[in-house]
Order: C-alpha cells, then structure tokens, then sequence
C-alpha cells in the first residue's frame, strides 16, 4: 500500500508541475514531455521489476512450503518404515528365539551324548596314559641311569680309554640321553660339563706324560750325545796320539846318524841336528797336543756314564804311548842339541876371542893389561845395566885379582863376566823370590778361605736341603686330600649353587695355600743355591745329589697341585658365570617386560627413563609402580638384583663422565662441554636427593645399560631398512659373530609372518631391520652380545680414542670376560673402529675401553 501511495504520488507531480509553470515554452515543454515519458518509462520498468522480484519472492516462499510439507511426508514415511521394520525385526527375533530355543535344547541332548562318550574315552585315554606314563617312567630311569654310568665312568677316564669312553659317551648321549624326559636339560648340562672337565683333566695328564717323555727322551738324547761326543774325543784322542807317534819316530830315525858321527864333517852334523830339532819339535808340540787334549777333554768324555770303563780303558792305553812318543822326542832333541852345541862352541871360541879382545881393550881404560876394581865397577854398570854392590865387588876382587897384580888378568875375563852375572842373577832372584813369596801367601791365604767358605756354605745349605726335603715329604700325603676334595668338587658342581660352588672353589684354595706357599719358598731356595753353585762351582760336587732330589721331588708336587688349583680356579670361574648368567637372566626379563610396557603405549625404551620419572630422581619404588600400572608382575628381589639397595660404583651414580652415544667421538669441543655441564647438574640434583632423602637413585645411565638387549648373529642375515621384508631394500650382510643393539622390537612382519628387531649394528653403527627366526624355525639371532670373549691379546685403556694403549688400565689376556657398559666408534668414518667399554668379570675395579676388531680385519674380541 505505501508503494501505490509513491506511485500515486509520483503520478500528481507532473500536474503540479505543469500548473506551477503555465508560461514555458513550447520547446521546453516538448522537452519536458520527453523527459517526463521517459521517466515515467522507468518507473514503469521499476514498477514491473518489483512487482516480478515480489512474484519470485511468492514463489520461493511457496517452493519452500512445498520443501517443508514433502520433508515432513518423508519423515513421516520414514517413521512409519521404521516402525514396521522394528515389527518385522521384532517378529524376526522373536522367531529366531524360539529356533534358537529348539537348537539348544537339540544341542544340550547331543551334548550330554557327546560328553558322556568323550568321559569314555577319556577314560580309557587315562588308563593307556597312565601305562604309557609307567612304560615312560621306567624308561626314563633305565636312560637316566645309562646317563649317569656313562658320566661316572667319563669323569674317572683316564689319557689311556678316554677315547673309549668318549666313543661310549657319545653313544649314550645320542640314544639315550633323550629318552631321559624332564631331566634331558639338566643331563646335557652336566655331560657337557663332565666331559670338558674330563678333556681338561685328560690333556693335564697328557701334557704331564708329554713332559716327562721329553725329559726321558732329553736325557737319553744327552746320554747318546755324550757318548758320541765321547766317542769322537777318544778317536780324535788316538789320532792325535798317531800322529804324536809318527812325528816321534820320525826324529828318532832321522837322529840316528849322529850316534857314530866320527867320520861325518861338522857341516853335515850340523844339517841333521837342524833337521832333528826341526822334528823333535814338532813331535813335542804333537805330545803337548795329546797332553792338552786329554786335560781339557778328559772330563767330557768321562761325562757318558755308558762308556766309562772304555774311556778308563782307552786313556789307559794311550797315555803310555803319549809319554814314550814324548821320551822319544825328548831324546832326539837332546842328541841334535848336544852335537850341535858341541860344533857351535868350536866355531864360537875364535869370534868369542875376537870379542874379548876388543871388549878387554874397550873396558882397561889405562892399557895396563889389568881390570881393576874401579874398572870392575864400571864394566858391570855399562855392560850389565847393574850397580855391583861393594859386597860383591870384594867378594869378586879377593876371588879373582891375585895378591901383588893391580887387577884381574885378562885370562880371568869370562870369570869375571860370570862372577858380575851371578851376582845380577842374586840379587834379581831376591826381589823376584820376594815377590813370589808374598804371591804364593796371598794365594795360599785366599784358597785356605775359599775352602773353607765351600765348606762353611756346604755345611750351611744340607741342612735347609734336608728341611726341604721333609717338608716336601709332608707335603706328599697332603696332596691326595687335595686330589680328593677337588674330584669331589668337580663331580658335584652341577648340582651346587653359585654360593655353594664358591665357598667350595675358595675353600679348596685354601686348603692348597699353605702346601703352595711352601713350594713356592722351596723354588725361590733353590735358585739361589743354584745362583750361589755357579759362583762357588766346588758345591756342586756334594750337594748335587740332594739338590737332585730336592728339584725332582718338587716337580713333580708342583704338577700335582697346579692340576688342584686350576680345579679350584675353574669352579671360581664356573661360579662367576653362573652368577653372571642368573643375573642376566633376571635382566633380560625385566628389561623386556619394561620395553613391552613402553612400546604398547606407542613409545620408545630411548624414552623410558623419562616415561617412568619425568624429574629424573627415579628409584626402585617407580619401576615397580610403573610395572604395577601396566598389570607387569615382576618379583621384587629381582629388581633388587638389577638395581641393588647400594650404588654400584660412585662414578655411575653421581655423574658418570662416561658416553653413551656412539657418534660421542665426533663431537665437538662446545657439545661435550655442555653435556658436561648437563652431567653435572643432574648429578648435583641427584647427590642432594640422595643426601635429603637418603635413599638409592637410579641414574639414566644405570637404568638404560640395565634395559639394553643385545642380540647375536648366529646365521647369516640382512640388515634392511623397513619393518615389512616386501618393501624394505638391503643395507648390508650380518656376519655370524655379529652383535646388534635393538631399539625396537620384536615386531610382526603380519606380510610374511616373522618377527624382527631394529637396532644398530655394533661393527659399523649402521642402523636397520633384522629377522629374529624364519617362518620355518630357523633362527637368525639369538640373545647375547653383552658379554665378550678375548681371542687375542689387548690393551684395556682408559680413553675412547686410546687405540694404540698410550694409557693402559690392564692387558688381556685370551680367554678372559668383559662385561659390557656401553659402546662406541672412534670416528663416523670408515677408518674408525667399534670399541667397548666394559667391566673385567672376576675384578669390578678393572674399567676400561677394548677394540673388537681393527681395519685389517683382526679380531680381538668375540661375542660369548
């Protein structure tokens, strides 16, 4: 209605208009029509736009209506189905009951039927069970006694049946070791352990056999040595003595001539006298030969006890033939000798003129024909380099210078010569006789005390080798005991605790201790006496006996006890492993009950410390409330096993320095120093909870080894990077002997059926899926890893990087254990090298790094 008043409205404006100006032009008013048809053109298109934009709005108003009665038909409809279905369904259950009614009661009889025929053949199941349990039974027992002869006679087999019984054993082991039932694990164990036992004792017995034939066979080999050293001395002896013969002979013939040289002329004297020196020489330097010889060899060839009374014989024999060639030598020298002198001493008298001739002229300096005193004095100072003392200067003047002649005539020259040389000699002889007089009582005086120092010391080491002796003879009976405890030992270790077994092991270390020391004292007693004989070589003769005695009867309880020793060191150490296997055990399965708990929750075990204690101040307390709220059951104690009420080592349980990442080598200056830091004050959070609290917290460290899994190759497998073996590629080949760390898992592979594990591989840090068992049962992986073996000697160092042992903690040595703590690789690169830091089973204070193997491929450690 207000719309067709504004129209209306609109229509009366242009009257109005055109009363209000009745004086326009005809133009203006033309053109005013025009504007005037043109406006009301379009109020007229306004007005049929509104009227046609008011026609759509009735119209989606009456489609909407429309909309809304068709809905309210369809919910209609809708009810109505739905309550016809919930008739039909409604009749449908209803029917289904009353069949569902009928098939039970049908059932319920045909139940009944069945259960009373399956309580009959139950039944009778029993009773054939029950004979077949009592056929089994007494099986078992025949097996199981099999067993246990068969362990008996193994346990006191000896180097000479060992094979024999060791044939029989694996005989036993293969037919009736497994009809032993339950007691099949138990039995294996100990045939396992008795047969090593046996083989360690067997190759003990042979190893002492072996040494005792290589000190037989040294001896005889001496024996037959010294007799053929003996031999070829006396055959050399004999040649020598020939030879000796001969050259004798052959002076004594050519000597002959000058028997009867009357007829000969001097200068053919003097040629065969040469000749015969020149022999008799030789057959001299060929009898010393022979007396050399026998001097120096004659000990040596008395050495061969089997050739004593040929040596004896020989010697015998010989010796008179090396002083007759020696007498004959002797005779022809002295013939040469004398015929030679006698043709010299003619030839010399003219020259000896000539020279005293000159000589008298050169020393009577006055011409007079006369020496006098003066001249005396002078002559034995120029001519003998000799101060005459004036004793002998009279002596030679009153002798020799007769009464009324101012000296000695030139006759009495060589007199006098001789009479200045004796009295040179005289007094030579009086400083050479003092001298040898005072040498002779030095060495008088140092011999008397030699002997009797060898016979002070003698007398001084019979008694300690006499106390040896029966101490060792003591000893004696004390070592079957010893032998009998450890057999006993070694029988019943299978059946002993780990406590019991290293009472026993030290207990019968003690028991050795007191019959070791003593042997020990004995050893250090006779290398010194040994030391002191090769100062005082004179002892051996009378002490050799008894020190013989001494030495082999030391031996031989040396051997015997070292085999009761080692008895007792392998129960230390079978005590040790098995201390080490139960309490890996119990934390293996806590650790896997940990990881399952964490991993249903869609977690990592790298989270689980944080998981269990946010704050990080974490006790036994937590775990067992973590476990408890997962519906884990994990007896106490063996919690108290795995995190003991008493910190394991200081440095683990405030701020161990220790690292845990394996890529740790490769940071840098800065992130150590932070994660040092970090170490820091959660150790100083940690000490001050411990010290307001009192109670044991668990560290990060401590409580991440404890949940470590580590699992070894024992077949062949690849290491892929995917859970699902279908769409998973290779990285690489684990070797047998491989160990790796798993992060995750065991997870199923639902394509294949197979579990696998992810982790990182120890050798090179790479990280992947690997498959635990196959399909068909074969197993690929089995756990282990956390315990190494040394194969190969060393270092145990102080440092990661320390490869080349500039800081050793200790050298291993083969077959002893480590524990492993944690472990990483020297670099990220291919020349680094994978090292452990672990624990020395048997001595919890030895901590230190180990490389597992090097670049070349050397192995120094292996996965136990």
């Amino acid at each position: 209605r207000a719309g067709a008043d504004k129209e209306r409205e609109k229509e009366r404006e242009p009257e109005r208009e055109r009363r209000e100006e009745p004086k326009r032009t005809r133009e203006e008013e033309e053109e005013h029509r025009k504007r005037e048809e043109e406006r009301r053109q379009q109020r007229e298109r306004e007005r049929r736009e509104k009227e046609e934009e008011m026609r759509r709005r009735e119209d989606e108003l009456q489609r909407r209506r429309d909309e809304k009665r068709r809905r309210e038909d369809e919910e209609r409809r809708k009810v109505e189905d739905q309550r016809r279905r919930q008739r039909e369904e409604d009749d449908r259950r209803r029917r289904e009951g009353e069949d569902r009614r009928r098939r039970e009661d049908q059932e319920r009889s045909q139940h009944q039927m069945a259960q009373k025929q399956q309580e009959e053949a139950r039944r009778l199941a029993e009773e054939q069970k029950k004979k077949d349990d009592e056929a089994n039974a007494l099986k078992q027992q025949k097996a199981t006694l099999a067993v246990l002869r068969t362990l008996q006679k193994m346990s006191n087999a000896t180097p000479e049946n060992f094979d024999e019984v060791n044939a029989e054993f694996d005989k036993v082991l293969e037919t009736d070791l497994p009809n032993t039932g339950a007691q099949q694990e138990i039995l294996k164990g100990e045939a396992s352990r008795v047969r090593d036992y046996a083989k360690q004792y067997v190759e003990q017995l042979r190893e002492q056999q072996r040494k005792l034939e290589e000190q037989r066979l040294q001896e005889e080999q001496r024996k037959e040595q010294a007799e053929k050293t003996a031999r070829s001395l006396l055959e050399e002896l004999r040649q020598l003595v020939t030879v000796a013969e001969q050259t004798a002979v052959k002076a004594r013939t050519n000597a002959e001539p000058l028997v009867d040289c009357a007829e000969l002329e001097e200068k053919e004297i003097v040629r065969i006298a040469l000749v015969v020196e020149r022999e008799g020489k030789a057959a001299m330097k060929a009898c010393s030969s022979c007396a050399d010889f026998l001097l120096q060899k004659r000990p040596i060839m008395e050495q061969a006890e089997t050739l004593k009374e040929e040596v004896t014989n020989s010697l015998t024999e010989l010796q008179p033939r090396i002083k007759s060639a020696t007498e004959q030598a002797i005779e022809a020298l002295q013939r040469s000798g004398m015929h030679k002198e006698r043709i010299a001493q003619k030839v010399v008298v003219g020259a000896r003129a000539k020279r005293l001739k000159a000589d008298l002229a050169r020393i009577d300096a006055d011409g007079d024909g006369y020496i006098s005193r003066a001249e005396i004095a002078s002559f034995a100072k120029g001519d003998f380099g000799f101060e005459l003392p004036e004793e002998n200067l009279g002596r030679i003047c009153r002798q020799l210078i007769r009464p009324g002649n101012p000296g000695v005539k030139y006759e009495s020259f060589q007199l006098l010569k001789t009479a200045i040389g004796i009295a040179r000699e005289e007094a030579r002889n009086r400083v050479m006789r003092q001298a040898r007089l005072e040498r002779e009582e030095k060495e008088a005086e140092e011999a008397q005390k030699r002997r009797e120092l060898v016979e002070k010391r003698q007398a001084d080491m019979k008694a300690p080798l006499t106390e040896m002796l029966k101490v060792l003879d003591e000893i004696g009976p004390k070592l079957g005991d010893f032998e009998e405890a450890a057999q006993k030992l070694s029988n019943e270790a299978g059946d002993l605790t780990t406590a019991q077994l290293q009472e026993g092991a030290n207990a019968l270390t003690e028991l050795c201790k007191p019959s070791r020391n003593a042997l020990d004292d004995i050893a250090k007693q006779m290398d010194a006496m040994m030391r002191e004989m090769m100062e005082l070589p004179e002892l051996g003769g009378a002490l050799m006996q008894e020190m013989s005695a001494v030495q082999s009867k030391k031996d031989m309880h040396d051997v015997r006890l070292k085999t009761v020793e080692g008895v007792a060191a392998n129960g230390r150490q079978l005590a040790m492993h098995k201390a080490f296997a139960e309490k890996e055990t119990v934390r293996m399965e806590v650790a896997a009950k940990l990881r399952v708990c964490i991993e249903a929750q869609g977690g990592s075990p790298e989270n689980l410390f944080e998981a269990i204690k946010p704050d990080g101040l974490m006790e036994v307390e937590d775990i067992k409330a973590y476990l408890k709220k997962h519906n884990c059951q994990v007896e106490p104690e063996k919690l108290d096993a795995i995190f003991p009420p008493a910190a394991p080592a200081a440095i683990d349980m405030f701020g161990a320095t220790t690292t845990t990442d394996p890529d740790a080598a490769e940071k840098t200056e800065e992130e150590k120093k932070a994660e040092q830091e970090k170490k820091a004050a959660q150790a100083k959070a940690m000490a001050e909870a411990v010290a307001a609290t009192g109670r044991r917290l668990i560290t990060k460290e401590e409580f991440m080894r404890a949940i470590r899994i580590f699992y070894k190759v024992v077949r062949e497998i690849v290491l892929s990077n995917n859970l699902l073996i279908e769409q998973s590629k290779q990285i690489r080949k684990m070797d047998i002997g491989e160990v790796i760390e798993v992060h995750q898992g065991p997870m199923l592979d639902p394509s294949v059926g197979v579990y696998r594990v992810h982790g990182k591989a120890l050798r090179d840090g790479i990280t992947g899926w690997v498959t635990v068992a196959g399909n068909q049962g074969v197993s690929f992986l089995l756990p282990g890893g956390h315990v190494y073996q040394v194969v190969r000697p060393v270092p145990l160092t102080e440092e990661l990087k320390d490869t080349d042992g500039a800081n050793v903690v200790r050298n291993l040595q083969e077959q002893q254990v480590l524990e492993v703590l944690e472990w990483a690789r020297t670099s990220r690169s291919a020349l680094g090298v994978t090292r452990i830091r672990a624990r020395l089973q048997g001595d919890d204070n030895v901590v230190g790094w180990a490389t597992i193997a090097d670049n070349d491929g050397n192995a120094y450690l292996t996965a136990a």
